[in-house]
């Protein structure tokens, strides 16, 4: 029980610190336990089977000395001679002994090189036919034994030392762990090398993993071969990363797009407040004004004063209607989409800007019709607004003119004036909710800063486009582009277009 707990500590700190080892060390380390390993399962084995092949040629000979032997010693027996006188010409590598049945010896040859006999009991002599190895009496290295009986009793034993043989598996079993020694250094000398260029992709991989964990999401792993596992693996992470980044991007630019919609939502509360602020303290200053007067007002002033009302009234619904309007735009609501001539549209929008502004000249060139899918009613306001914004913003003498022209994959409709024009700055604004280039003028006409806004969402959700080209002094023209019937192949989204 003792040596069970004294081993699992080892073993435990031989695993954790293997844990905490680089995977280089761990594969070298795990390669030279397999060198190791082989080269002594081979050095076993083969000295196995080269002692087993000497000892089976060992036993043949000893068969065969034995059978000479025994003819010899069957043919005389002379007296045992003296210790002095007992070896004899026989070969040298056997020791022959002649045990008789009372159990006196005779020695018939003893090998010169010899010294130590071999240890035989009494008991042994009866293992006949079979050899076998026993001890050497003394220091020395063990005999390989064979006994046979001969006529009258008597058992012939013939034995063979087994220095040489051992001494052959001994020179092979240190050949095999030199052998093996040299293969584990051999190994470490030319794998440390490969295993760390094999490897190399990792650190590489590691490197990028650092780099990417400290902001660089564009990081890329190189690698460019796809066919081996860490290639596989290269490929993989880099496919992980870029969907990562995109994701990332993804989210950071909707937290900006969110950030941005709350705070054009919250900057349209407050213009919309302010817009509807300006029409109800004017309708209270008259109403209070009237109240004030009482009996006292003449009926022109009481005329006045309620047509001022009116007008009040008449901006403050307006701006409503835009504004829920542009609410019913901007939650989706759909469109009537049907295919219509723009040039019919634009043809009936300039009539009615002619009647409702008598002095002004509007112009129309549209020599052919015009077929795009949209909902009529909201082109028709988008054109209603565009002539307005002219009309509004340039001097009485100043004409209009709207073209309708036809462009590749769409239909052009373009609302030209040569009133004073804008600047850059103010054409980059001029589609935002109330914005105004002009605020006093623009109120004091009855504006709302909400017509190029209410045309930009519409021809947004139209799937078309509406831009501005305008200089300081030289008036503006605003181009409304959409998509045929035929290129129009479904219904597109609401949003504001580009411009």
């Amino acid at each position: 029980m003792s040596v069970t707990w004294s081993r699992r500590p080892t073993a435990g700190r031989l695993h954790a610190g293997l844990r905490r080892a680089s995977l280089r060390v761990r594969v070298m380390a795990a390669a030279a336990l397999l060198v190791a390993a082989t080269c002594l399962v081979t050095g076993v084995v083969g000295a196995t089977l080269l002692r087993g092949y000497l000892l089976g040629r060992s036993d043949a000979q000893l068969r065969g000395f034995a059978h000479v032997t025994a003819r010899i010693a069957g043919r005389a027996h002379p007296p045992a001679p003296p210790r002095a006188q007992q070896r004899q010409a026989l070969p040298a590598q056997f020791l022959v002994e002649l045990v008789a049945a009372d159990g006196r010896v005779r020695l018939l040859g003893v090998p010169v090189h010899t010294a130590v006999a071999p240890r035989l009991p009494a008991a042994q002599l009866n293992q006949v036919g079979t050899p076998f190895t026993v001890p050497a009496a003394g220091a020395g290295p063990a005999w390989r034994v064979f006994v046979q009986r001969l006529p009258g009793g008597e058992h012939e034993v013939v034995a063979y030392s087994l220095g040489d043989l051992d001494n052959t598996v001994t020179r092979l079993e240190i050949a095999d762990t030199v052998a093996g020694a040299f293969a584990v250094v051999l190994l470490a000398a030319i794998g440390l090398p490969l295993v760390r260029a094999s490897l190399s992709p990792l650190a590489e991989i590691e490197a990028t993993a650092a780099a990417i964990a400290d902001g660089d999401l564009s990081r890329r792993i190189d690698h460019p071969s796809g066919k081996t596992e860490v290639g596989r693996l290269a490929l993989a992470l880099d496919t992980m990363l870029a969907t990562i980044e995109s994701a990332y991007r993804a989210r950071a630019s909707g937290e900006q797009q969110a950030q941005r919609s709350e705070a054009r939502m919250r900057q349209f509360v407050a213009d919309a407040s302010h817009e509807l602020r300006t029409p109800l303290t004017s309708v209270r200053g008259l109403a209070e004004y009237g109240l004030q007067q009482g009996d006292h007002a003449s009926p022109d002033e009481l005329l006045r004063l309620m047509s001022m009302i009116q007008r009040e009234a008449s901006r403050m619904t307006r701006l409503v209607e835009e504004l829920l309007l542009l609410a019913r735009h901007d939650t989706g609501r759909p469109l009537d989409l049907a295919p219509i001539d723009l040039a019919s549209i634009a043809a009936e929008a300039t009539q009615h800007a002619r009647a409702a502004h008598p002095g002004r000249v509007v112009t129309l060139d549209a020599d052919e019709p015009a077929v795009v899918m949209a909902d009529a009613e909201r082109i028709r306001q988008v054109i209603d607004n565009l002539i307005g914004n002219a009309i509004q913003h340039t001097p009485p003498e100043s004409p209009v003119t709207i073209t309708v022209t036809t462009v590749p994959s769409g239909v052009q409709l373009s609302v030209a004036d040569q009133g004073p024009g804008m600047t850059a700055e103010q054409a980059a604004h001029v589609f935002e909710r109330f914005y105004r280039t002009d605020d006093a003028r623009t109120r004091a006409r009855g504006g709302t800063g909400l017509g190029l806004a209410i045309a930009a969402s519409l021809t947004g959700a139209h799937g078309g486009q509406i831009t501005l080209d305008t200089q300081p002094g030289h008036g503006a023209v605003f181009h409304l582009r959409l998509p045929t019937a035929d290129s129009h192949e479904q219904q597109p989204a609401a949003g504001a277009p580009a411009s």
